[in-house]
């Protein structure tokens, strides 16, 4: 480490120079590193000799500016502006409008950070790029989004991202982490140095005993403990009580040049320059400062020695630190003056807090929700007024809510509820909180509060109880409380007719009413401003749930679009895990494979543990299908684990549903119907009738019938078949099949596997016709019809390959086998889709839908070059020559062979 101008040269830390210097060189596998470590042991010093192979970016986080938004990310775009042309259109324009390259409104963050993704790759093209971030904790929070983003997602070979920060706790998906810890005792005194000949023996060895290695805490006492002084304060408030003593003993005018230099941030030299000039700060009180080893020199610039210097400079005077503040105000605009003015202000101040809310309102504008929640509760917290207040702590709250920040979130929807009991303003509140929470994964308590806070509203506003009661069916849908649901929707109904549209289909849908549900939705548009979308993706579901596919690919796409549009991670998730859902139902597996996979990478990414597990679940479903038995259940496994206890409760019948059938699958019967009588007491106990949300009934059937419980599956079938006059094919057909399994007589068999068949016509669900193509084909070689059992064999065994549905096809086959016909010959074309990456299989996917790359690379939120591999690899793996090949080609869930052949 460096000790400063009279110290040592860097000592130490050769394994961790060294496993950067392989990363940089591309001689790893891993793109980017997180080196961690407390403050002061040395993180900056070890990045300063990470060496590049070509480029380097070095940018660091302030705290003076971590409430601007993207002042990180400009400094980080603002040397690679010349690869700015590499980017999509969308891209660019999102990217310099954040940075305040050019006029206009912010495409959304995710726009932002695919931008910022793209750059860098762009720029790698040119050069190897290097990207050092020095002090993430302080980085404003739109930058960190940026840039965590980049780094789940960098795979270029010519560019590394190599993250410092405080946060032991602080991890990156895929990152290299390097934790730095003390120094042993024999580098210790090397890195001491010159200043080891100012201390006696006994002085020195006490400084390297006591402070363990810690090299700034080593070098700060070293400089001021002097003679036979052998008490040795340790790294933490002791060592900012050196500083303090430096910073005293300096004269007036040198401890305002400190100050000016800890509250500037990033300011421009040239405002730092007229700040220290209207002050009276001279050049050698800038020397002076220097030489008591507070600032440094860097370049035109002057920097504090080390940022926990900081808020030890800005505490020591207040009345020279609000002078300083005054000054820079005086010399910046927008948010950086009025964070300064703020800063001067010890109780209520109400110009303040507007200049607050101007800026609040810019950042909203940047697509910085996080930086805007940040301004609103600061300015909340200067407002006089009651009401007021209350206002800014609920936009404070919307903005959280909107960034992710759900605690924030709830926190601040607390705080306006306190101050202001107007009970318009009350629903309001309640609507963020609640929100908050559910995404928290506590569904039951905002079902709970939102009931309450109807109840005590009722009385004076029916309207606002309404939409109250509209608000929690939601969470109590994640809590799996159906009933309840019905109920909610019914109360918001009855005090204002029409409120409870939306509430009222969910619930009717889930309790089994399709109908009176379906008599409702056509007339329902909530529209996709970032307020509707979660209304708007829960109708997109309902579609999937009735079976109208159709309906749910427009509202999904809009949804898409919407999310796309406001840069709304959490609606994406649920927006590509609803998709998947639906892919599901058409048996276009690799599709539902890759929009499960995008959701759960969106939802883990925010921490919305509700959509990554349904996510899961929708994979496992896929995996178990597929053959895959083993990974299912480890999915289904882990999301029980992970979200059991967070209280949505209607995973407790969809995970031992999807266990189920991969027990089926395995040939486990008993732990097939084990499984499934679990689901099906869960769904009995709380209500829920829908038959397509979670299809677990004709597998129970069918998992007894296969034990040789004929009883019971005839007492399961006849809770079933009635579920048939929905106008669902689904129920209908499968109740059909489960009637033809338990038939004993080969002409009433016959009959009921004709009635499927032809139900099955009415609706686009090719796996479950092929399942009943199997059934029949078992059941009537058993009843020795074996020339319809042949025939029904040969179709399911067709459309099981074209699925990808391994252990239905080899089951085909055995009953091919035993009514003595060979199984057809494989076409490799069939499951030619299926051997694409998910990711691959997005990109084939927009670009089908004859979007360019540049725009496939706006929708899916990654770079051109991206965009390009992929599609490289696709046509490689397809042997597709053109993109006019890619979009003829492409499956369109008929299960038409031609299209793959």
């Amino acid at each position: 480490m460096t000790a400063g101008t009279d110290a040592a040269p860097f000592v130490g830390r050769a394994a961790e120079i060294e496993t950067l210097g392989a990363l940089v060189a591309g001689r790893r596998p891993e793109r980017v590193a997180l080196v961690r470590g407390e403050p002061g042991i040395g993180k900056t010093e070890l990045l300063a000799r990470t060496t590049p192979r070509g480029r380097t970016v070095r940018v660091a986080g302030s705290e003076a500016e971590s409430h601007l938004p993207f002042a990180v990310l400009a400094d980080l775009v603002r040397p690679l502006r010349g690869a700015l042309p590499a980017l999509p259109d969308v891209q660019r324009e999102a990217l310099e409008v954040s940075v305040a390259l050019r006029a206009g409104r912010a495409g959304g963050s995710l726009a932002v950070c695919a931008a910022a993704l793209g750059l860098l790759e762009a720029a790698g093209d040119r050069e190897p790029l290097l990207v050092v971030v020095d002090d993430l904790q302080w980085v404003d929070t739109p930058s960190t989004e940026v840039l965590l983003f980049v780094a789940r997602r960098l795979r270029s070979s010519r560019v590394a991202l190599v993250l410092a920060t405080r946060d032991r706790s602080r991890a990156v998906p895929g990152a290299l982490v390097v934790d730095l810890d003390g120094l042993p005792p024999d580098e210790s005194r090397r890195l001491l140095g010159p200043l080891a000949d100012r201390l006696p023996p006994v002085a020195l060895d006490r400084l390297v005993e006591d402070l363990a290695g810690h090299p700034l805490a080593l070098v700060e006492n070293a400089r001021h403990l002097t003679g036979d002084r052998t008490t040795t304060p340790r790294p933490g408030p002791a060592l900012a009580s050196l500083w303090t003593c430096a910073l005293a003993g300096l004269p007036e005018a040198a401890r305002v040049a400190v100050t000016v230099v800890a509250a500037a941030g990033s300011a421009d030299a040239e405002v730092v320059d007229r700040v220290l000039a209207d002050l009276g700060v001279s050049a050698p009180d800038r020397r002076l400062a220097e030489q008591a080893g507070l600032v440094r020199a860097d370049g035109d610039r002057c920097l504090l020695r080390h940022p926990l210097l900081r808020p030890v400079v800005l505490g020591a005077d207040p009345t020279i630190t609000r002078r300083v503040h005054l000054a820079l105000a005086a010399r910046t605009t927008g948010a950086r003056r009025a964070w300064h003015l703020a800063a001067t202000v010890d109780g209520v101040d109400d110009a303040v807090a507007a200049q607050l809310a101007a800026a609040a309102a810019e950042a909203t504008a940047l697509g910085g929700h996080r930086s805007a929640g940040d301004a609103w509760a600061r300015a909340a917290q200067l407002t006089t007024d009651r009401g007021h207040r209350a206002e800014r702590f609920l936009a404070a709250a919307r903005e959280f809510l909107l960034a992710g920040a759900l605690d924030q979130a709830a926190g601040h929807a607390e705080a306006a509820a306190a101050l202001d009991d107007d009970v318009a303003f009350g629903v309001d509140v309640e609507v963020v909180r609640s929100r908050a929470t559910a995404w928290l994964g506590d569904p039951r308590r905002a079902y709970t509060d939102l009931v309450r806070a109807a109840e005590r509203v009722a009385p004076v506003d029916a309207r606002a109880a309404a939409a109250l009661y509209t608000e929690a069916t939601m969470p109590a849908g994640m809590a799996g409380r159906v009933h309840a649901m019905l109920d909610l929707a019914r109360r918001a109904t009855d005090l204002a007719p029409g409120s409870a549209d939306v509430a009222q289909v969910c619930a009717l849908v889930l309790g089994g009413e399709s109908r009176e549900a379906l008599a409702l939705l056509d007339g329902l548009d909530p529209g996709t401003g970032p307020w509707e979308l979660q209304h708007a993706a829960q109708l997109a579901q309902v579609a999937v749930h009735t079976e109208r596919y159709e309906d749910a690919d427009r509202r999904i796409e809009a949804l898409l679009t919407a999310g796309r549009r406001h840069g709304t991670a959490t609606m994406l998730a649920y927006a590509h895990a609803v998709r998947a859902e639906l892919d599901w139902w058409r048996g276009r597996w690799p599709a539902a494979r890759a929009d499960a996979v995008e959701a759960r990478r969106w939802a883990e990414e925010r921490g919305e543990a509700g959509t990554a597990a349904i996510a899961a679940l929708v994979l496992a479903r896929l995996d178990a299908a597929a053959g895959h038995v083993d990974r299912s259940r480890e999915s289904t496994r882990r999301v029980l684990a992970e979200v059991g206890s967070h209280g949505i409760d209607c995973l407790q019948t969809y995970a031992p549903a999807v266990e189920g059938l991969a027990a089926l699958v395995a040939g486990e019967t008993d732990v097939a119907v084990e499984h499934l009588e679990q689901a099906h007491r869960r769904a009995r106990a709380d209500g829920l009738e829908a038959t397509n949300v979670v299809p677990y009934g004709p597998d129970l059937v069918e998992a007894l019938v296969r034990r040789g419980d004929a009883c019971r599956a005839r007492d399961v079938l006849a809770w079933w078949e009635p579920k048939g006059a929905s106008g669902l094919v689904f129920p209908a057909a499968t109740a059909a099949r489960c009637q033809g399994f338990l038939a004993d007589d080969a002409d009433e068999a016959a009959a009921c596997f004709t009635r499927a068949r032809e139900l099955h016509t009415r609706c686009d669900q090719p796996f479950e016709r092929a399942r009943t193509l199997l059934a029949e084909a078992e059941c009537l070689r058993r009843l020795r019809r074996p020339t319809a059992a042949r025939s029904a064999a040969r179709d399911a065994h067709a459309a099981f390959v074209t699925l990808g549905a391994a252990p239905w096809a080899a089951r085909a086959e055995s009953e091919l086998a035993a009514a003595g016909v060979s199984s057809p010959r494989r076409s490799p074309a069939q499951t030619a889709w299926a051997s694409l990456t998910p990711q691959e299989f997005q990109v084939a996917r927009v670009v089908a839908e004859g979007r360019s790359n540049d725009e496939a690379a706006a929708a899916l939120f990654v770079s051109r070059k991206t965009v390009e591999n992929h599609l490289t690899r696709v046509y490689r793996k397809l042997g597709l020559r053109s993109r006019s090949e890619l979009v003829r080609r492409f499956p369109d869930g008929t299960g038409d062979a031609s299209r793959l052949s």
